[in-house]
């Protein structure tokens, strides 16, 4: 996978990956990390860090990994879910904050803290002075079949409106959609799973073309 995203990214074209697990984002940010010659940074759309401690690579520490091997600089979390995140990785986030943020799914909509448009700023602004990757997680949108479906969570529009909002930066230098499950589709409509990625992708690519 790495390689494939290095050869990609070394000749100035913007890598878009579909499918597979979110182990999938060490891979990508190797290869984009690799193509610049230094360290990248990265936001991503997700319900879970997948930061989780280095026990062999798996799709809930790829970015730990990234982290650790020295391939990612900056890391901030959109729209983490309070309740799906242990003690233990909470801990690492808060030694971590100059290098790795997040704002939580229930500080924007459930508890109104903070403000989706404030947050993508603040997150844009935190990662934005290195080439970036995009990533999105289908899990983190509403009963969207996923590896890990989930009832609550940003819209279907809020998710199109960040990956437009991150593609359109100079800086984002790969999309990367993972996690969805097609085959879990109603059978009455399976087909509704790739054309939210369908959108989400011509989303991403406007963005680029603006």
């Amino acid at each position: 996978m790495s390689h494939v995203i290095h050869k990609i990214c070394s000749t100035g074209k913007i890598p878009i990956i579909i499918g597979g697990g979110h182990n999938n984002a060490y891979g990508n940010i190797k290869g984009l990390a690799l193509a610049k010659g230094k360290p990248v940074n990265a936001v991503n759309f997700d319900a879970h860090t997948d930061f989780r401690i280095l026990e062999g690579r798996h799709s809930g520490n790829g970015f730990s990994y990234a982290f650790e091997d020295g391939f990612l600089k900056k890391y901030f979390v959109f729209g983490l879910h309070e309740n799906f995140v242990s003690k233990s990785v909470f801990n690492t986030l808060k030694e971590l904050t100059s290098r790795v943020k997040f704002v939580t799914y229930e500080e924007v909509e459930v508890k109104r803290e903070k403000n989706f448009e404030t947050e993508l700023e603040n997150a844009l602004n935190f990662i934005k002075n290195e080439p970036f990757g995009v990533e999105l997680d289908l899990d983190a949108i509403p009963n969207i079949p996923s590896s890990a479906m989930t009832l609550s969570g940003f819209s279907v529009d809020k998710a199109r409106h960040f990956t437009y909002f991150f593609g359109k930066h100079e800086n984002a230098s790969y999309f990367h959609i993972c996690e969805g499950a097609p085959a879990l589709d109603d059978s009455k409509n399976n087909h509704l799973t790739g054309k939210l990625i369908a959108s989400l992708i011509t989303d991403f690519m406007k963005a680029k073309m603006g």
